[in-house]
């Protein structure tokens, strides 16, 4: 049966309260930069969504490409909530980010 698509407002809710569970009450994650490389067709179709979106190309390439990120991590079955998840990211941001690791708190 399919399942009935979110609306832009309830997939914009649920992204935040995503986000907000992953950082825990009152903690923001760092960020990092990734540079990519497009070919022409792509870089055409960011172009447009982007405008659709109403954000610059390298917003709207991050929430696309972080909205692409969750869904394959669900689809692969990694953890994406709860304890396994909240230690494996601590352990990564431990690794990648040692200065900026913020605590993660239980909401």
């Amino acid at each position: 049966m399919p399942t009935k698509a979110l609306s832009r407002v309830q997939a914009l809710i649920q992204g935040v309260l995503e986000e907000r569970a992953a950082r825990g009450l009152g903690n923001e994650l760092p960020e990092t930069k990734v540079t990519l490389r497009l070919n022409a067709a792509d870089a055409f179709w960011l172009s447009q969504l982007a405008e659709l979106m109403d954000a610059s190309r390298t917003r709207a390439a991050s929430q696309l490409l972080s909205a692409a990120v969750r869904d394959a991590a669900h689809a692969a079955g990694l953890p994406t909530e709860g304890e396994a998840f909240k230690t494996q990211l601590k352990a990564f941001l431990d690794a990648e980010l040692p200065q900026e690791t913020p605590p993660i708190h239980d909401n």
